[in-house]
């Protein structure tokens, strides 16, 4: 996925307003930062932001969406894996009903949960249209680049 993020960013090339950015940025937090502050602050921000727009680009041309019960679901699908992880391995659907509606009075779970789901099919689509490459390496091997 990182990979496919970097390159998203890197090879999709449109212009942000970098000045209004900068001055926004300036501006807009709970105290005043100078000019090179901000542009230092935009540097950090500006893949994130291109990211964002790329992937909200992706979502809307796909027509990816996110259901209420596509989020009931994703919850009770965690409820019962973390039940099972302490031994609990077929609560029954009430159960799994009525702890579900608990975490989804929260509006901060169901932010959280609905990242969570757009982020798995996010993966998901780029699983199925990105070409990848299988490379056998040993375990050292692995261990170099994954650290690198």
């Amino acid at each position: 996925l990182n990979d496919v993020t970097e390159t998203l960013i890197e090879e999709t090339t449109f212009d942000l307003p970098s000045e209004f950015l900068t001055r926004w940025i300036q501006n807009s937090g709970d105290e005043e930062l100078t000019e090179k502050q901000a542009k230092a602050e935009y540097e950090r921000s500006e893949k994130g932001l291109r990211y964002q727009l790329i992937e909200g680009k992706i979502i809307a041309d796909n027509e990816m969406q996110i259901t209420f019960e596509e989020i009931k679901a994703y919850a009770k699908e965690m409820i019962k894996a973390q039940m099972a992880q302490y031994g609990q391995a077929d609560p029954e659907e009430k159960q799994l009903d009525d702890i579900a509606a608990r975490i989804l009075s929260n509006q901060d779970e169901v932010k959280r949960l609905s990242e969570q789901l757009m982020n798995k099919k996010l993966l998901d689509f780029f699983k199925e249209k990105v070409k990848t490459k299988t490379k056998e390496v040993s375990f050292d091997d692995f261990v170099k680049e994954a650290y690198k």
